[in-house]
């Protein structure tokens, strides 16, 4: 009997451990690789180092079914979530995530440049697609300075790298077209704005490369394969710390940029706690840290000012006036209810 008893308290003892130790203990996922590990050591590392707190991490590739099986059976394996703009609209109204007014816990006025808070989410980045060329090929005081630039290969023969998704790419064809990067998605979205920017596609469809990867639209343009490429800023600034090169991009021309959100799984038992790591990962001094590692620019506008000159080089600082956000009703309307069809007949363009 008191081996029993003592058994008995000693199991109580470490039952109530397991349970401090859980409520203590928090789950956030991401899409892994160099996203990952950023949000790794910016994030999550000085976050239980600072707070008290475990943070377990995990990965996954945007699946929403893996969101709705857990909401749906209650087993819920994940609290904090890293999600595309698409994702966290679709996500929010199906309500697999919690609907928190973040304007009460962050500063509105710092996330507007990164388009602002979502139903459910916080930007934790912002990546450009933007006009790049190599300025030890092309002279920047001649070098290409708006996608109309870009159209022309008469001024600068050669071909041209441009992404092989019809997201992003037809907004590119706009601007090129003449219309002003904060318009892109209205004309897009309006009638004829699908004919006007495959009509503009057609005029460079022979000088085009196709790139289907980050790490492809480099390769074509550190190789010489092309002599401008659309291509991501992350992608930029690291080719050029890891091959010691001169890639520029154009801001100015205009580019498309996005955010993925933090998000709380609904019903997470963790609320309070995930609302405490996605306002530490928000904070203007983990933002730039963030930056530091993956080269993207940080959500919160105030991080900016704890960069160098060197790491805002290759960052939209000051140009966030010239960007096509994709996020926005507009944006993830029109791509919810066309997305599917224009991949299809993008794919048919392509391969004529």
């Amino acid at each position: 009997m008191r081996i029993h008893a003592v058994t008995t308290i000693a199991a109580a003892t470490m039952c109530a451990s397991v349970a401090i130790a859980a409520a203590d203990t928090i789950t956030a996922v991401n899409n892994g690789g160099t996203v990952g590990a950023a949000q790794h050591e910016a994030f999550f590392v000085p976050f239980a180092e600072t707070r008290g707190h475990t943070v377990v991490e995990d990965t996954f590739n945007q699946e929403l079914a893996k969101l709705r099986s857990q909401v749906e059976t209650g087993n819920l394996v994940w609290d904090v979530v890293s999600v595309t703009a698409i994702n966290e609209a679709t996500a929010c109204e199906e309500g697999l995530l919690e609907r928190i007014d973040w304007a009460e816990l962050l500063d509105v006025e710092d996330f507007k440049g990164a388009g602002g808070f979502g139903e459910c989410g916080v930007p934790n980045n912002l990546v450009s697609g933007g006009l790049v060329y190599d300025a030890d090929v092309i002279d920047p005081a001649d070098a290409p300075r708006t996608w109309a630039d870009f159209w022309n290969v008469e001024r600068w023969p050669g071909k041209r790298g441009m992404l092989y998704r019809a997201e992003q790419t037809l907004e590119v064809a706009l601007m090129a077209d003449g219309v002003p990067p904060q318009d892109v998605m209205k004309v897009l979205a309006a009638e004829g704005g699908v004919e006007r920017a495959f009509a503009k596609l057609e005029e460079l469809k022979p000088h085009i490369m196709w790139w289907k990867s980050g790490d492809e639209s480099m390769q074509n343009i550190l190789s010489g394969e092309v002599v401008m490429t659309f291509a991501w800023n992350g992608r930029v600034a690291t080719a050029n710390k890891s091959n010691d090169r001169n890639l520029a991009i154009v801001f100015d021309a205009g580019h498309v940029s996005g955010s993925q959100y933090f998000a709380v799984m609904k019903g997470s038992p963790n609320l309070e706690l995930a609302k405490e790591l996605i306002v530490y990962s928000s904070s203007p001094e983990a933002q730039a840290q963030y930056s530091r590692r993956i080269d993207y620019a940080p959500a919160n506008a105030k991080a900016f000012s704890f960069l160098t000159e060197e790491e805002l080089a290759t960052l939209p600082r000051d140009h966030l006036d010239k960007a096509s956000f994709q996020n926005g009703k507009l944006y993830l309307n029109f791509w919810l209810d066309n997305g599917d069809t224009l991949l299809q007949r993008f794919l048919r363009f392509a391969a004529q």
